[in-house]
């Protein structure tokens, strides 16, 4: 039951409102009105969960897409390198309330403090019901800027968050408990343009892409999400935007997938900090498996290639899914794409575990070849 009271959320949140939580945007302003026929236009949610000791991964998201009457939304769970994914697609009408697609389900408990994520029972043997709490404070970025006042049109804006889960996740009957003394992770929210969306038939020209994302972790007075800072909430002190950051990368040999790394940040403030991180096992969340898009002639579901937005069916929700043994090398390199890598972080002292998001296998070469910022580790 939605609250109209919990709109009014508390001024450090401006310029959003409660609402801003739900996928109802049609351009890159908080809730204004309808500016593009752009069928590529897109409004997306994604969360991810990732325990300390390296063995459970979850990654969920949900996409409208106005323009081609679409919604979809996917649940990647990766338990000890089994991967498996479940995707619903159907029509969007005219409800943009509803964030339940088949048997995936998100809804609004209380807008920027609490939500709940379920996978309810699907032949794939996986299911979960998660409530998410945030615990960093989101700030609102028109095309990468932090903002206090109003902005202006941009391809894509939204917002970042982190925080821990409260829960349950069962794989082939077997369930395991979540707890926020072992659960921790990051969440987004855009919307705008992108050029993904509906697959390569709808991309005017060569795909713009990049190797590497960032890393997305959280330490107890501050996190990082790609090149976004944000602090605790009640903390005082709105997010901004590094500066600059460097990183160094190591690589396995066998697929050149990220393995570990060393990153220097340098804040808007100038405070400099350096984090390390080694990679978990094999806890990776191949988000081709998601629909996301790929470089170099990847992109769409690895069998099937379904793309977001990318709906033609009926009135009817169409379920779809698989599972792969992602321990395997070679099973890696054909889901290589846009991959979310679990890894435990080392910043000052401070323990963290969170997710490299790099895109195999691009970081390697971007890397090797000293661009975008990268260079091996030796």
């Amino acid at each position: 039951m939605i609250n109209p009271a919990e709109f009014d959320v508390p001024r450090e949140y401006q310029p959003m409102s409660g609402l801003d939580e739900y996928l109802i945007h049609n351009n890159s302003l908080p809730i204004r009105a309808m500016v593009t026929s752009d069928p590529r236009a897109f409004e997306r949610t994604w969360f991810s969960s990732v325990d300390r000791d390296g063995e459970l991964l979850i990654v969920v998201g949900l996409g409208f897409y106005p323009n081609l009457d679409a919604a979809d939304a996917f649940a990647i769970v990766n338990h000890r390198g089994r991967h498996t994914t479940v995707r619903g697609q159907r029509r969007l009408g005219a409800n943009r309330l509803d964030m339940r697609i088949g048997p995936i389900a998100l809804e609004v408990v209380v807008p920027f403090r609490q939500w709940r994520l379920s996978l309810d029972p699907n032949e794939y043997g996986t299911g979960f019901q998660i409530d998410w709490f945030d615990s960093k404070l989101p700030v609102f970025r028109d095309g990468g800027t932090a903002i206090r006042g109003l902005a202006t049109l941009s391809p894509s804006a939204g917002y970042e968050s982190f925080g821990y889960q409260r829960g349950w996740v069962e794989v082939d009957g077997v369930r395991t408990e979540i707890t926020p003394d072992r659960f921790r992770g990051s969440r987004d929210h855009h919307w705008g343009v992108r050029e993904n969306v509906g697959g390569p038939s709808l991309r005017p020209g060569p795909l713009a892409g990049h190797a590497y994302s960032g890393e997305f972790v959280e330490f107890d007075e501050f996190a990082l999400f790609a090149r976004g800072i944000y602090f605790n909430r009640g903390d005082g002190r709105q997010g901004s935007s590094l500066r600059r950051a460097s990183r160094r990368l190591r690589f396995e040999p066998e697929t050149n997938f990220v393995l570990s790394g060393e990153v220097d940040l340098e804040f808007e403030s100038g405070v400099t900090k350096r984090l390390t991180f080694n990679r978990m096992g094999n806890q990776i969340a191949f988000l081709r498996c998601g629909m996301y898009g790929g470089f170099g002639g990847r992109g769409g579901t690895p069998d099937g290639d379904i793309w977001h937005g990318q709906f033609a069916g009926g009135d009817e929700v169409v379920v779809t899914g698989e599972t792969y043994d992602v321990n395997d090398s070679a099973v890696r390199r054909r889901l290589a794409g846009l991959d979310d890598c679990v890894a435990r972080f080392e910043c000052e002292g401070e323990i963290a575990y969170g997710i490299v998001e790099s895109v195999h296998p691009y970081s390697y070469e971007a890397a090797r070849e000293g661009r975008a910022g990268l260079a091996l580790l030796g």
